[in-house]
């Protein structure tokens, strides 16, 4: 058998694998203020806390043009950390309350996992393309007509489109399917998945930094950004890999 007849014959089971995952991706869609409108909803209320507070130094005695005041104005990971929350909620509705309905209406266990997938990286796509813009408006304006740093901050590249655009997408997506992987642990063993996956994170990351105290130093001199990719990455995959996993036998509630 020749790679062309190899390569044709997998085309068409590619093609049936992303027509089951489409059907998917529009039932997740349907819940599209979650999804697209909350978001924003988050980012929004992020704004105005982050303008007040920076408006309240201001008021203090703070200048908005000094060097101290731009370092700790970009020190704000308000977004971030905000998003980052209703994000991993969201990656658990995502399954614990979508994957009943979808199996009932005959997908496959796989390929929920794999629209679910599809799902948060189109959502985690969306929230980049609204950052990103976000930030051409924020530079643009020089900063909001204040010198108020909302998403030119460190945590988001300081102000690099392309960084953020990388940490936002990567960020967003990981936060997802972590709670993707929350939410499938739910389905399988009930509250003593999420409990048994917490310790377990609790522990590795103890044994971690226990085994790093002696060499921190080193390994914070050897440090480079691109190492938060490649972990968010492989996480990412681990937690896809991790819903699969547990959805494959779990009870459909």
């Amino acid at each position: 058998m020749t790679a062309s007849t190899l390569t044709a014959r997998s085309r068409p089971e590619e093609a049936r694998t992303a027509s089951r995952i489409v059907p998917v991706v529009r039932l997740h869609f349907a819940r599209r203020m979650n999804l697209l409108l909350v978001p924003l909803f988050v980012v929004g209320v992020t704004f105005v806390v982050s303008v007040v507070v920076q408006l309240a130094i201001q008021r203090a005695g703070g200048d908005a043009g000094s060097l101290e005041y731009v370092a700790g104005a970009r020190s704000n990971p308000g977004v971030a950390w905000a998003l980052a929350g209703y994000l991993v909620a969201t990656g658990v509705a995502t399954v614990a309350s979508t994957f009943p309905l979808a199996a009932a209406l005959g997908t496959t266990r796989r390929d929920f996992a794999l629209g679910t997938a599809a799902t948060q990286a189109l959502t985690a796509l969306f929230v980049t393309a609204f950052l990103v813009g976000l930030l051409g408006l924020e530079r643009l304006t020089d900063h909001w007509f204040g010198g108020f740093y909302v998403v030119d901050v460190a945590v988001l590249g300081a102000g690099d489109p392309l960084v953020l655009g990388l940490a936002a997408f990567l960020g967003s997506w990981l936060a997802l399917s972590i709670g993707g992987v929350y939410g499938a642990s739910w389905l399988r063993f009930g509250p003593r998945g999420p409990l048994v996956i917490s310790v377990s994170v609790v522990v590795v990351l103890a044994v971690v930094v226990l085994a790093a105290v002696p060499s921190f130093a080193a390994v914070a001199e050897a440090f480079r950004p691109w190492w938060l990719a490649v972990a968010a990455v492989a996480l990412t995959a681990l937690s896809i890999a991790g819903t699969f996993a547990f959805l494959r036998r779990a009870s459909v509630r």
